[in-house]
């Protein structure tokens, strides 16, 4: 527990002190404090300091004045302060509960343009004897189970492909950036190449923020699929067509052929008989940092077919140019 009895003994002071004068002395909370239930006047000005901690980019004090563990990565200040924004002018809109239990309040804030604030439910609660903020859906996951690249948050926090799990993130309020960076260059985020958006948090639904197509954001996860296109798969496809060609020409002996592909079992008599029958099971498999793609065929030669399946296989990486390189 960061927060100590002489914080909460500040916040009752500026609290007495709205209520009785808030009309005659500056900067008291715009923010309500009443509800149906009961007075919520504590609450409410302990999410005032907490947001002008994040305001002011003190990131620890803010994290005092909740009950949640956060990583030290996710409390460095230069860490937060790379964020595309981070909230101002924020104000309690709204509180129900009282403060002798829990209270919920939404709080309006401004992220990256005034126009539009962000809202967000927070509640305020018990906990080990102090009044603590809590529930705005801190924990948050990035899930890319198969897309080759790293997410990076901030420009700092990299997080790489893992497939049959998520990577956890601890997050203060503020608008992330957000990146995606996939060295093959074989898969991307937005269909016109985009590779970086900005991610408010929490998330707001009713938010203007433009996600590319390749991510869906829930309130818990970012869920990246970016997948190689299938026009690059055809490219590919062409240029395996090119071996098989060039394979037959070499009396399916030649370099370019399948290495698996049994050398000169018989003597080829007849090229125009030579006939590719692809298989089920093969394509793209990417992995962290990597794309691989595989094909296969049941080869037949003379009216005879070979025993084992010919499978050309290799990694997939565009050049500077643009250009997609199968290299076996």
């Amino acid at each position: 527990m960061r927060s100590t009895p002489t914080r909460m003994t500040g916040i009752l002071k500026i609290t007495v002190a709205c209520i009785i004068g808030a009309s005659s002395i500056s900067g008291c909370s715009p923010s309500m404090s009443t509800s149906s239930e009961g007075e919520t006047a504590e609450s409410v000005a302990l999410l005032d300091e907490f947001f002008k901690h994040l305001e002011a980019g003190e990131t620890s004090a803010a994290a005092a004045l909740t009950d949640i563990d956060f990583p030290e990565e996710f409390l460095d200040t230069d860490f937060y302060k790379a964020s595309a924004a981070i909230p101002s002018r924020a104000k309690v809109v709204q509180s129900e509960g009282n403060d002798d239990s829990v209270v919920d309040a939404t709080v309006e804030f401004v992220l990256d343009d005034p126009k539009h604030p962000q809202t967000a439910t927070f509640k305020v609660k018990d906990s080990d004897g102090q009044r603590v903020a809590t529930g705005w859906g801190e924990k948050f996951s990035i899930i890319n189970t198969a897309s080759p690249g790293h997410i990076i948050v901030n420009g700092e926090l990299e997080y790489a492909m893992k497939r049959n799990d998520g990577h956890d993130l601890l997050l203060l309020p503020a608008l992330y950036d957000i990146s995606y960076e996939d060295p093959t260059g074989m898969t991307q985020l937005g269909a016109d190449g985009t590779n970086e958006f900005d991610m408010p948090w929490p998330f707001d639904k009713s938010g203007t923020y433009e996600i590319p197509a390749n991510v869906s954001i829930s309130p818990g996860a970012l869920l990246v699929s970016a997948q190689v296109e299938a026009e690059s798969i055809a490219d590919v496809d062409a240029q395996i067509d090119a071996l098989t060609a060039a394979c037959v020409q070499e009396s399916l002996s030649g370099p370019s052929c399948p290495d698996n592909l049994p050398k000169k079992p018989r003597a080829l008599i007849d090229s125009s008989s030579v006939q590719w029958f692809e298989l089920p099971g093969y394509g793209v498999l990417p992995s962290d940092g990597r794309v691989e793609y595989s094909k296969a065929f049941t080869v037949e030669a003379d009216g005879a077919s070979y025993a084992q399946s010919a499978i050309y296989s290799g990694t997939l990486m565009k050049d500077s140019d643009g250009k997609i390189v199968f290299t076996r």
